[in-house]
């Protein structure tokens, strides 16, 4: 179990360069429709899928690596496996927040 939640997700999401913002929500809105925060709020287990879509499995990889750095530094310790799981798994979002007691 990770600390994850949309709640985190969407300040790390915010906290990201203002360049690397634009050019997510850019590839992710041409690619799907609509922008990453969408996918934060409404679908977190499709998240992954969308970022390997829209800006390449490598750039998914590196940003994911980026978050579990800035989980790690708000004493969340989420390994990359469980943020790849909880970023690719519906089910891990069907009860209670990821790493709530």
């Amino acid at each position: 179990m990770t600390c994850v939640t949309k709640g985190l997700l969407a300040q790390f999401y915010g906290s990201l360069d203002f360049s690397l913002r634009a050019l997510i929500h850019y590839r992710t809105s041409a690619a799907f429709g609509k922008p990453l925060d969408y996918f934060i709020v409404e679908e977190p287990w499709r998240v992954l899928e969308v970022l390997e879509k829209s800006v390449g499995v490598h750039n998914a990889e590196l940003i994911l690596r980026m978050l579990a750095d800035w989980l790690r530094r708000r004493n969340c310790d989420a390994t990359i496996e469980e943020l790849r799981r909880v970023l690719s798994d519906r089910a891990a979002w069907t009860d209670k927040p990821i790493g709530s007691a």
